[in-house]
């Protein structure tokens, strides 16, 4: 007998994964490719929610912006006039009096010029209130209305879910668009 009997011959055998395996593997290479693609669109979202939001612009005059400084800190005729100087007191006349050309720049609608006068009387405002005002718009409506005031410049928003609420913003939206547009 010889050492090398048997050696001349080959028999192949798998030693791979079974069938049920490889079809296991294949759903789960599936289902990662799945989950990757799904976990890049979230974080591609998130990308886009987390860009800064443009600055909203805010283009009054300058006397009437220290005018209404001077109203926000509750400063009276006379530090007011200090303020503003004898120029600034007669730029401030002749931009009220030419009122309607800044109006005509912001246009708003019927419904938030009463939005911006009930907040202008009673101070603040909010969905339930404007329902109140304006009963035959649904709240969607009114809350987008709010929201595009906000937007504006014009409000601003204070609370949240529940009890949110709305004022009028500081600089410039005391004189900025509180009649409707023609």
């Amino acid at each position: 007998m010889s050492l090398l009997l048997g050696f001349d011959t080959m028999r192949l055998v798998r030693t791979g994964p079974s069938l049920k395996e490889g079809v296991e593997r294949w759903v789960a290479a599936r289902h990662h490719r799945a989950v990757v693609a799904r976990l890049r669109r979230f974080r591609r979202q998130l990308e886009q929610d987390m860009k800064p939001e443009p600055w909203v612009t805010l283009e009054a005059p300058m006397p009437l912006l220290l005018a209404d400084v001077c109203n926000a800190l509750a400063l009276d005729e006379e530090k007011r006039a200090t303020v503003l100087g004898q120029q600034g007191e007669q730029a401030l006349a002749e931009i009220l009096e030419t009122y309607p050309v800044i109006r005509s720049r912001v246009p708003v609608s019927e419904r938030q010029a009463k939005a911006l006068a009930h907040v202008r009387e009673h101070g603040t405002i909010n969905l339930s209130a404007y329902r109140e005002i304006c009963p035959c718009w649904p709240d969607e409506t009114l809350r987008l209305d709010l929201a595009n005031l906000m937007a504006r410049g014009l409000l601003t928003k204070n609370g949240d879910k529940k009890g949110t609420h709305y004022t009028l913003a500081s600089l410039g939206a005391e004189w900025l668009t509180f009649y409707p547009s023609e």
